[in-house]
Parts: C-alpha cells; structure tokens; sequence
C-alpha cells in the first residue's frame, strides 16, 4: 500500500507538470488496473457491482494520455522547443 501510494504520487505529479508524461501515464494506468483486479474483481466482475468505476476510469483515462503524450504546455514540449531552436 505504501509503494502505491508513492507511485501515485509521483507518477500524479509527473503527468500534472507535464514531465514524462506517456512513461509516467503509462506506469500510473497499470498501477489503477493491479489496483482493480486485486481489491475490486474478487468481489465481481463488473465494475459497477463491485465499486471499481473509479479505478477503471483512471486506468482508462492513464492509458489515453499515454497514448496521446503531452499537450503543447507541458514541461517536456517545452524542453523540446528549447532544443530545437
């Protein structure tokens, strides 16, 4: 529970400032999904007869911003804006 709660942390900041987004999202979407199958799917396996709508949902929301990597105000486009010019 204490490893969660740190990776929550940091990977819930690291997507806040826009610094390492995908990797960060990615680790955080994995985190929600081993969160709901170890306390949410015992129970069943829908998430609304099991009260897992909010682990799914960050899961799912985790896995698009991994995929769709940062906006253009994030820290890591900004990095990359520097480099470039």
């Amino acid at each position: 529970m204490g490893f969660a709660g740190v990776l929550e942390l940091v990977c819930g900041l690291l997507i806040a400032l826009g610094l390492f987004t995908s990797f960060a999202a990615f680790i955080a979407s994995g985190e929600m999904a081993a969160a709901y199958f170890m306390a949410h799917y015992p129970k069943s396996f829908w998430p609304i007869l099991n009260s897992g709508e909010l682990a799914t949902l960050y899961c799912f929301l985790f896995l698009y911003i991994a995929a769709t990597g940062p906006g253009i105000w994030s820290l890591d486009s900004s990095f990359r804006k520097r480099r470039v010019t």
